[in-house]
């Protein structure tokens, strides 16, 4: 799956709508996997914005989806843009993902 920017509840809501029906579950069976109701699973795939936080990393965890918090870089300031990068160049060249063959591969991330 590709990276997505998420800014707001409604985005991570679709995020993991999508994420569901692609791993073929309907919201009862993840909310009996991730021992919560379906009305939180709905609620969430909505955009609730006052949706509990410890629950909504359960529900991504069990779809095996993980969080990633990244600083957005300034856009005035290319020096950090170019750090952040090599940064993700090189973290993904450690885990071994050596088939990506040109910059725009490291751009999506």
């Amino acid at each position: 799956m590709a990276i997505a920017a998420i800014s707001d509840a409604r985005g991570f809501g679709q995020a993991v709508r999508a994420i569901r029906k692609e791993r073929g579950f309907s919201q009862r069976a993840l909310a009996e996997r991730c021992g919560c109701s379906q009305r939180f699973i709905s609620e969430l795939e909505r955009g609730k914005p006052t949706a509990e936080l410890g629950k909504a990393l359960l529900v991504l965890g069990e779809l095996g989806l993980t969080l990633v918090v990244q600083r957005e870089c300034p856009s005035g300031d290319a020096q950090e843009a170019v750090e952040q990068l090599a940064a993700n160049i090189s973290e993904r060249l450690m885990r071994k993902e050596r088939h990506k063959t040109s910059l725009a591969d490291y751009l999506e991330g």
